[in-house]
């Protein structure tokens, strides 16, 4: 395992022939995740604390250069990144990527058992309206919705009747932001292999590694 002198930002993608020299501007358009469960997504920002990055908005990056390029598309190239003023910046510790963490699996899980079987087979929908389907799904249902926001998440478990008991047991289940490390200026990457991800609003480079 490499030392915390070797350790950094890097990317590994395929870039154009500007892609080393121009600014990389910040992205203020949602993006659905590609390896993490969309209700899992929702979830976890439902939960995400004040002052960290959005992961939809984020940029994702390794702490070692081989790690990036395990991780970047076939063909890419690693680059160094350098922030182009200020940026919020953080690691999820122990992990290489999001797609591993426990919560992947363990809160979809959680979420169908508290929801019922009832409620997955639709046996609710009669006792609301006799031959309307899919009433009780509905509700429940717009948290597999990819991107939702904070406040639309809590308006769900606020106003759909069958989350409202479950709201409680599903918020405090979800601890992936304690496995979240908020990284300031200057300050050392402090995992060798844990996944890293920023909103630069001020833009990123992408530097050559010599």
């Amino acid at each position: 395992m490499n030392n915390t002198y070797n350790l950094g930002i890097f990317r590994s993608i395929i870039v154009k022939e500007d892609g080393t020299t121009r600014l990389h501007e910040y992205r203020n358009t949602m993006r659905p995740p590609r390896n993490v469960p969309y209700i899992v997504d929702n979830l976890w920002e439902w939960k995400r604390p004040k002052g960290y990055p959005n992961r939809r908005f984020s940029v994702f990056a390794s702490p070692q250069q081989d790690l990036a390029k395990k991780s970047g598309k076939d063909g890419g190239t690693v680059y160094r990144v350098e922030f182009n003023g200020k940026y919020n910046l953080c690691q999820l510790k122990g992990y290489k990527d999001s797609k591993e963490h426990p919560e992947c699996t363990t809160l979809p899980k959680l979420l169908l058992d508290k929801l019922g079987q009832d409620w997955i087979d639709d046996k609710l929908a009669s006792k609301i309206e006799p031959g309307r389907l899919l009433i009780p799904k509905e509700g429940a249902g717009r948290l597999w919705i990819p991107c939702l926001t904070k406040k639309e998440v809590d308006s769900l478990f606020e106003e759909v009747e069958i989350l409202k008991d479950i709201r409680d047991d599903i918020y405090n289940a979800i601890t992936y932001w304690n496995d979240i490390v908020l990284i300031k200026k200057n300050e050392p990457v402090p995992d060798a292999e844990g996944e890293l991800f920023f909103e630069a609003k001020e833009g990123y480079y992408l530097r050559i590694i010599e």
